[in-house]
């Protein structure tokens, strides 16, 4: 039995347990940022007095078709995951998916993980609207829509980079000499990587609906009812919904082609508006499609905030292989950059008006840990 003085020391150890987990949150945000900022740093040091002269002769005016585009885009995927919910009879308005998807957009600048921090706030947002015995399926139409961006963004990826082997075969590597790394080998390295890693994401984003012939290979069946057994049933769940969202192929398979045209393509077209506003005269579609395409799965990876730093690099190098003048490589990818951030910020709007407590964003950041 505890003592009072037992009671107090639990108390004071989850004291400690507590501040010991504000702080790692508080350091790997600010290593995230940091990180950020130093890539940020070392692309412009070198081109400094360019960047300055591209701000300085950029039309704004063409910041306003960008924007609409771009803000087409937040509302695409919100009402694809509008959609996609109601197959499993979720009960959402499209009011709410716009606003969930906002606050989602808001959370991946401060929930660790990026665009999957922002998917587990908007699963946490989502429960405390969702009738008990539901919260699972409600869970579940947030990977379906992440599975649905993915396959709309690694097919697209697929066709561009073939489509531009010959600008990513020309992308320099200046900084592989001291290593005595082949630039030639390097380039077909990233090529066949970027290949690699779209081919085996649509895989492993349509294996899960086929379940039933993974079920069959019996080390797999055998974790999936151990599983199944300690979490309540939980995969036999969701297996039935993802059964059921392959009953609606149709409806699956339109809203991946929402995602290309409306998000991925979209997203193309706000560089291209950025490009006008500087002045470029001289870009190829395609190779802007390249740029901004890989940029963005670059920017998947969790290491900065929104992919800050790692999205603008790789926008940068593929650019400055397509003959762009150095005025303007680097003054591109930092609009888009500044673009995604405004937008992500006004996006809190949401989140401070859509009458989410604080408690459950608190929350949904600490599991995010």
């Amino acid at each position: 039995m505890e003592t009072g003085d037992d009671i107090l020391a639990i108390e004071e150890d989850e004291k400690g347990n507590g501040k010991k987990g504000l702080f790692k949150k508080i350091f790997w945000f600010v290593l995230r940022i940091g990180l950020a900022a130093a890539i940020i740093g070392w692309l412009v040091s070198s081109k400094y007095a360019e960047v300055v002269k591209g701000f300085e002769h950029f039309n704004y005016y063409w910041l306003i078709p960008a924007a609409l585009l771009y803000a087409l885009h937040m509302f695409a995927c919100a009402w694809r995951w509008y959609e996609l919910a109601k197959v499993l009879d979720i009960k959402m308005g499209l009011k709410d998916a716009v606003s969930l998807t906002m606050i989602a957009y808001f959370s991946s600048l401060v929930i660790p993980g990026g665009a999957i921090g922002g998917d587990l706030a908007k699963i946490g947002f989502l429960n405390s609207r969702t009738p008990k015995g539901a919260k699972l399926e409600g869970a579940f139409t947030v990977l379906i829509d992440r599975i649905t961006g993915m396959l709309g963004l690694f097919s697209t990826a697929i066709v561009v980079i073939l489509l531009t082997i010959p600008l990513l075969m020309s992308i320099d590597y200046p900084y592989l000499a001291k290593l005595n790394i082949s630039p030639w080998l390097m380039r077909v390295g990233m090529i066949a990587a970027l290949l690699g890693l779209c081919v085996c994401g649509l895989v492993a984003m349509m294996a899960i609906f086929y379940h039933k012939l993974l079920e069959k290979i019996k080390p797999i069946g055998f974790l999936m009812k151990l599983a199944d057994k300690h979490t309540n049933n939980a995969v036999s769940r969701m297996t039935a919904a993802t059964d059921v969202y392959k009953s609606h192929l149709t409806l699956f398979s339109m809203m991946t082609l929402v995602t290309i045209i409306f998000v991925d393509i979209n997203l193309v077209l706000v560089v291209f508006f950025i490009t006008k506003g500087l002045g470029v005269a001289d870009i190829q579609l395609m190779s802007l499609a390249a740029a901004v395409l890989i940029g963005n799965i670059a920017g998947l990876i969790p290491l900065t905030v929104s992919g800050v730093g790692v999205r603008d690099a790789t926008v940068y190098a593929i650019l400055a292989a397509s003959g762009i003048s150095a005025s303007m490589t680097m003054t591109i990818p930092l609009i888009y950059t500044a673009l995604i951030l405004a937008f992500n910020i006004l996006a809190g709007l949401f989140f401070i008006f859509g009458g989410i407590k604080k408690t459950q964003f608190r929350e949904m950041a600490a599991k995010s840990q």
